[in-house]
C-alpha cells in the first residue's frame, strides 16, 4: 500500500496524494466494458482535512473539480492526531472492483508495529465512498489483486514471533474469512522451553474455520520434535 506524508498548516489542509500512488490506482484492472463501449476511467478527486482546534483530523474532505462534494468522519468516532504517520492516505482497490477506495492510517501502536485503517469504499453509481466498517476492523489490512483476497496480519508481543493473519475473500458484499494462520505463545511452558510456541492453520470449511494443522515450533519456526501437546 502507497503511503503519503501530510503536513497541514490551517484547518483546512490541502492533501496532496503522490503520482506513484495515483498511477498504482489506475494501473489497477478496471471492470470490463460492454463489447464496442469504452471504459470510462475512473474519476479524479482531490482530498483536504478538515482539523479541530488541536490540529487533530476531525475529516477527510472530498472535492471534484474544484468543489466539496464530501466530508467523511474519522471510523475511530474521534478525531485523530497528526503523529506517527496518523492520517496518511492512500487509493487501493479493497474490493477489487477496478475503482481505487480510499484509505487514512487511523491508529498506530509502535510496540507491535500494528496500524488500522479507516476506509471508504468508492461506489461508482453514487460517485462516493462509503465507510467499510468491516474493512476499518482489520490490523494491518493488504489487498492482494492477484487473489482477490484481502489479508489482516497481527502481531503479537512475544519475542516477536506470535502473529494472526486471516485471509478474506467477498461475498455478496462481505469479507468472508477463508484461511487463519497463527503463532501463539504456550505460557504454561517456562521461558527457557525453545518448544513453548505452537503454530495452527485453519482454513474455510462448510461456512467456518476448521483447524487442519497445528504443531510445536521453536523461536526460529522450525518443527519440533517429537511434536508433542
Amino acid at each position: 500500500m502507497v503511503r503519503v506524508a501530510i503536513a497541514c498548516l490551517a484547518c483546512v489542509a490541502a492533501i496532496a496524494i503522490s503520482p506513484a500512488a495515483q498511477d498504482r490506482a489506475t494501473q489497477q484492472k478496471k471492470p470490463s466494458a460492454p463489447a464496442g463501449q469504452a471504459q470510462p476511467a475512473p474519476p479524479q478527486f482531490g482530498f483536504d482535512y478538515a482539523l479541530d482546534g488541536e490540529g487533530k483530523i476531525r475529516q477527510v474532505l472530498v472535492s471534484r473539480d474544484s468543489q466539496q462534494i464530501q466530508a467523511l468522519d474519522s471510523c475511530r468516532g474521534q478525531d485523530i492526531p497528526r503523529e506517527n504517520g496518523l492520517g496518511e492516505l492512500a487509493r487501493e482497490d479493497f474490493n477489487f472492483d477496478g475503482y481505487p477506495d480510499l484509505v487514512m492510517r487511523a491508529s498506530f501502536d509502535p510496540g507491535t508495529r500494528n496500524s488500522t485503517y479507516c476506509i471508504w469504499l468508492y461506489d461508482p453509481k453514487a460517485q462516493r465512498f462509503v465507510l467499510s466498517e468491516e474493512l476499518s476492523k482489520l490490523t494491518n489490512p493488504q489487498a492482494d489483486p492477484n487473489t482477490k483476497t484481502v489479508i489482516s496480519r497481527k502481531n503479537g508481543i512475544c519475542m516477536g514471533h506470535c502473529f494472526d493473519e486471516i485471509s478474506y475473500t467477498w461475498s455478496e458484499g462481505h469479507l468472508k474469512p477463508m484461511r487463519e494462520e497463527s503463532e501463539s505463545e504456550d505460557t504454561a511452558l517456562p521461558p527457557t522451553e525453545d518448544c513453548r510456541y505452537v503454530h495452527s492453520l485453519k482454513q474455510e470449511k462448510n461456512g467456518r474455520l476448521v483447524e487442519t494443522m497445528r504443531q510445536r515450533v521453536d523461536p526460529g519456526g522450525i518443527l519440533c520434535e517429537p511434536h508433542w501437546f
